[in-house]
């Protein structure tokens, strides 16, 4: 079993796809300009995130998916920059991203998923300016009442104080829901 927060190891990758990122549920490998293919270690992390994706096939905020099997989601190709890497590289946290945070939180919430959460490398800004959200495999099974992870990673950033300020001015409900945790 893998355990989530480690990198899967990739062995050997006998195709000519480059690999393009790997977490602890599996390794993402660049198909095509507009496609990828995630390869799972574990058929319930394959079943898991095509599910979600599937959940999430209306909205915005995620990725296409194109196929699914045993071990393996192709799903769309979302270029752009992880949020972490964007907010540490720009070193301020501007209204623009804090709206694109909520109207993903609220997506998440709209779509009934139990993890209302994402970690910051699991949002990607895209080259329009608009936040998709990634690696769904525990998106459907945690439960978080409020974005935890995402909290702890401004926080890190030292971000979270200008992102509760901008989500008191924008959804003063939200906030104190959030603020009573």
């Amino acid at each position: 079993m893998v355990k989530d927060g480690f990198p899967v190891e990739v062995v050997q990758n006998p195709t000519d796809y480059p690999l393009i990122g790997r977490g602890g549920n599996g390794a993402v490998f660049k198909l095509s300009d507009e496609h990828c293919v995630k390869i799972y270690p574990n058929k319930a992390f394959a079943r898991a995130e095509s599910a979600a994706l599937r959940v999430g096939q209306d909205s915005p905020a995620f990725p296409r998916l194109v196929k699914s099997g045993r071990k393996y989601v192709v799903m769309e190709l979302i270029n752009g920059t992880l949020l972490d890497e964007y907010l540490r590289d720009k070193g301020v946290l501007d209204e623009q991203i804090t709206e694109q945070i909520l109207f993903v939180l609220k997506e998440l919430k709209r779509l009934r998923f139990s993890r209302r959460d994402a970690r910051l490398r699991h949002l990607v800004l895209t080259e329009e300016g608009s936040l998709k959200v990634i690696d769904h495999v525990n998106s459907q099974t945690k439960h978080y009442k409020y974005p935890e992870k995402l909290l702890k990673g401004l926080d890190e950033l030292g971000m979270k104080p200008a992102f509760l300020k901008q989500v008191k001015q924008r959804d003063p409900e939200l906030y104190r829901k959030w603020k009573s945790k």
